[in-house]
């Protein structure tokens, strides 16, 4: 498949819809220097994006990470605001920018990491690139291919030899049977058992050479 010509790779952030997220780190730093950054981040995500996000699918690499995400729905979003600002009132819901309050969220997120991070090992400066980028998905196998493509990053990048062996990464909690959840539940409504999701995971898919962000 002839990769795109133009993706757009900063939309505006909005309730209900789809995005494929990716931020690296600046230059030739690592934002995972040993297995303790690696659940330090997962912790502030679950703090700050967790609440305004579902997760479908995540791996963090040494020196950049991916979330398949679905933003939350108006309501949730809405209730989560007030649990931030509860001395800001709200009169017109209708009116209010979702894209600026949900950008802050990822933006607090990242500069939480980087404080502690630049803390942890006395540097100093930018951890992330300027923006982290977040191109929409657009149906059925978009969202199928992206979920593949994520999950097969510890693989493409030479780290392991079977998506499985790849402790930060979300595939595992797929095959574990005391793992449950909505994203869970959603994507395996996909397929008809769980081979049929290792199946297509271990297959190679040309068509998803045009997802590396």
């Amino acid at each position: 498949m002839t990769k795109p010509k133009s993706i757009n790779y900063r939309p505006d952030l909005a309730p209900n819809q789809y995005y494929h997220c990716v931020n690296h780190a600046v230059g030739k730093e690592l934002l995972f220097r040993e297995a303790t950054n690696y659940h330090f981040f997962l912790e502030k995500y679950k703090k700050y994006i967790a609440p305004i996000t579902i997760t479908y699918a995540y791996c963090l690499m040494p020196n950049h990470f991916h979330f398949l995400i679905r933003i939350r729905s108006e309501e949730a979003i809405q209730r989560h605001f007030k649990k931030l600002k509860p001395n800001q009132t709200i009169r017109n819901w209708e009116l209010f920018e979702y894209h600026p309050f949900l950008s802050q969220q990822f933006s607090n997120f990242f500069n939480s990491f980087a404080k502690a991070y630049n803390k942890r090992y006395e540097r100093r400066g930018a951890l992330f690139e300027d923006y982290f980028k977040r191109p929409s998905i657009n149906g059925e196998n978009h969202f199928l291919n992206t979920l593949r493509y994520i999950h097969q990053n510890p693989v493409k990048h030479g780290f392991v030899a079977n998506l499985e062996e790849w402790e930060f990464s979300s595939y595992s909690a797929y095959l574990n049977p005391q793992k449950a959840g909505t994203y869970k539940k959603e994507v395996l409504s996909y397929f008809d058992d769980l081979a049929m999701f290792q199946s297509f995971h271990e297959s190679y898919n040309s068509e998803s050479d045009f997802l590396d962000v």
